[in-house]
Order: C-alpha cells, then sequence, then structure tokens
C-alpha cells in the first residue's frame, strides 16, 4: 500500500511540474514569441535544468503541443466561468470579457493567438488549435440558436482580437453590439 501511495505522490509531483513548464512555456511565448521557445529557455524560466524539460517533452513540438492544449484547457475553463455569468445584458459581458483579454490577459491572448497561428505551420497543432475555439463557439450560441452564425461570430471576434492586439482598432462595447446586432 504504501508503494502505491508513493507512486501516486510521485505521479501528482510530475503533473504539477508539467503545469510548471508548461505556464513557463507561455510565460516564454508572451515575452518572446514562439520563436523565442527552446528547452533553455523555458528551463530558465522555470528555473529547473534543461534535463527536467526534456524529460517531460523531449521535442520542442511536443511542449509545443502540450502548452497549446493546456493554455486552450485553461481558457476554456475561464471562459466558461464567464460565459456562465452573461446574465441580462450579455452584450455588455461580452465586450466585457473582449476588454479582460486584451487588457488583463493581454499576454496570455497574444500567446495563444502565436501558438494558434504556428499550428498552420505544424500538423500537430492544428486539432489543438481547432479545438480552442468551442468554449468561444459556447459563448456565442447564448446569443444565436444557429450554429452557423455562431461560428461567424467566432470568427469575427478572432478578427477583431486580431486587430486589437496588432494595435490596428481598439475594441469597443459598440464594436460588440453592432456585431451582435448582425446575427439578428
Amino acid at each position: 500500500m504504501q508503494v502505491s501511495r508513493g507512486a501516486d505522490g510521485r505521479r501528482r509531483r510530475g503533473a504539477q511540474r508539467r503545469i510548471e513548464l508548461l505556464q513557463a512555456t507561455v510565460g516564454v511565448i508572451e515575452r518572446d514569441g514562439v520563436a523565442g521557445v527552446s528547452h533553455r529557455a523555458v528551463a530558465a524560466a522555470a528555473d529547473v535544468s534543461v534535463a527536467s524539460i526534456t524529460y517531460h517533452f523531449p521535442t520542442l513540438d511536443d511542449l509545443l503541443v502540450a502548452a497549446l492544449t493546456w493554455a486552450a484547457e485553461d481558457l476554456a475553463a475561464e471562459l466558461h466561468e464567464r460565459g456562465s455569468e452573461l446574465g441580462a445584458r450579455p452584450a455588455d459581458e461580452l465586450a466585457r470579457l473582449i476588454e479582460h483579454s486584451l487588457v488583463r490577459r493581454r499576454g496570455r491572448t497574444l500567446a495563444l493567438y502565436e501558438l494558434y497561428l504556428y499550428a498552420a505551420r505544424r500538423p500537430a497543432l492544428r486539432e489543438v488549435a481547432g479545438a480552442w475555439l468551442e468554449p468561444l463557439t459556447e459563448i456565442a450560441r447564448a446569443f444565436t440558436a444557429d450554429p452557423h452564425k455562431a461560428g461567424l461570430l467566432v470568427a469575427a471576434l478572432d478578427g477583431l482580437l486580431m486587430q486589437a492586439l496588432i494595435g490596428a482598432r481598439e475594441v469597443d462595447r459598440t464594436d460588440i453590439a453592432a456585431l451582435l446586432e448582425v446575427l439578428r
């Protein structure tokens, strides 16, 4: 019985270490972009040895796939929580969510988009990148029962976020209200 407890403790510590490494990876992407990710850069950010990184993630693709998966799951959990709070003024809440993504979580949003675009060149990332759209689509379904329109809303929000991230436009509540008006 003691052996299995030890094994469970090692698994828990291993799972925790993986999360710490993935958080460090996203931090490197926030700071330096996907091009800045290396085993050495992540090891330095996580304050661990390079061997620790390569033990958990032998290749950079393994690391990037896991980072995108983890970040997308983290975003999905946050969006699910926020999406369930849409309340009586969903357009205002959606605008707040967009603002939160662009201001408070700008680094993470930028890192996710970098990984999302990196998936265009890396087949291993495409399925994961596509999966992160699902929580956004769930929120979009609060505004329309039409699945096609919900997908278009997500695409439009993606475009607004990308334009805001590069400084091409500021997104405000009137943009969101106009977008939602098109759905009607």
